[in-house]
């Protein structure tokens, strides 16, 4: 075994070390590099360092990305494509027999036995129908514009809303991501009827938001017109044009009110109804706002803040307030909840 060494006998070899002092050089190099000025640390190893910066740069990238991502994927061509149909309709004032182009400024139009396709950049399809007359007006990351000045465009567009925009002689139609059927008699006058999604129409400070299932018109020179169902009978969509222009009487509020569904009908029903009354809240005369206000808060109560002596006044929040409670109703397509968190936003910078 090996034999352990006495604690006493290695305190003195080491005392036997020869002992050594460092360098005097030594101490002044160490002295002059702390009196050196700090030299900048390279920003990698800095966001090394730093795990905010780190995380910042990665939302920085990953910005910079979906920025990327959406205007590949929504900024419109110098050109939009078109495709005829039937017939042979006209670009820019030449015949179109095989698919063509579309550029800013142009016409195309078709007569009564043409048709023809329009692609609205990358975010959808517009298919105009004979007689028609439509003009290009700018395509871009934040705005695809056409012009239709008489016929009927059938557009289904997949894009965030207020993107596309269809102006007419009588009004403005903006996309909230839809489908719709547009069209435009020679008086000027237009009618919408959307099929999937909703459409804001203007027209100087008149607006209609019109949802999916609902007509609305605009008379030219007049303000757009409140949503009604489409079976409406002809009496009632004449009764009703006279109250939104403001020459109504009781007689046509009866007869509009008779036409609309009742709280016992099928929900989605209720709330095409509904879409009607708040839009005629603001167009009834001053008189006849209880009855409307009644009928609506039957259908779907008024949300809490909302009182009636505000709605009959036309306080604005509140009438907001209502609309925003309503909202389920402007649409009856089922949209993804990513979906609908991506319009919001995009609606709200917008």
């Amino acid at each position: 075994m090996t034999e352990m060494l006495d604690p006493q006998d290695v305190e003195r070899l080491l005392r036997r070390l020869p002992r050594h002092r460092p360098p005097e050089s030594l101490w002044e190099a160490i002295q002059a590099e702390l009196r050196a000025p700090a030299r900048p640390v390279p920003l990698m190893r800095r966001a090394v360092r730093s795990p905010w910066l780190a995380a910042a740069a990665v939302v920085l990238a990953l910005g910079v990305g979906a920025l990327a991502g959406l205007y590949r994927s929504f900024a419109a061509p110098s050109h939009w494509a078109v495709l005829p149909l039937d017939g042979a309709p006209t670009v820019a004032g030449a015949s179109l027999t095989q698919a063509g182009d579309l550029a800013a400024g142009q016409w195309l139009v078709t007569d009564s036995a043409s048709r023809a396709r329009i692609a609205v950049g990358r975010i959808g399809t517009a298919e105009v129908g004979p007689g028609s007359r439509v003009r290009l007006e700018r395509g871009g990351i934040l705005e695809h514009r056409l012009t239709l000045e008489r016929g009927r465009l059938e557009a289904v567009i997949a894009a965030p809303p207020r993107l596309f925009f269809v102006e007419t002689p009588s009004a403005l139609a903006t996309d909230l991501g839809c489908a719709y059927v547009l069209e435009v008699d020679d008086d000027g006058s237009s009618r919408l009827h959307v099929t999937a999604g909703w459409v804001e129409l203007r027209e100087g400070d008149g607006v209609s938001i019109v949802p999916a299932g609902l007509v609305a018109e605009v008379r030219a020179g007049q303000r757009p017109g409140t949503p009604y169902l489409p079976d409406f009978p002809e009496e009632t969509r004449e009764a009703l044009q006279r109250l939104d222009a403001g020459t109504g009487t009781v007689a046509d509020l009866d007869l509009v009110l008779g036409a609309l569904h009742r709280p016992t009908d099928y929900v989605a029903l209720r709330q095409l109804s509904g879409i009607t009354l708040w839009h005629l809240l603001q167009r009834v005369a001053p008189a006849e706002r209880g009855r409307v206000y009644r009928r609506l808060a039957a259908l779907s109560p008024a949300p809490a803040g909302v009182t009636m002596e505000g709605i009959l006044a036309l306080d604005r929040p509140m009438l907001e307030r209502w609309r925003r409670d309503l909202s389920p109703m402007w649409s009856e397509e089922a949209v993804p909840f990513p979906i609908r968190v991506v319009r919001r936003m995009w609606e709200a910078a917008m």
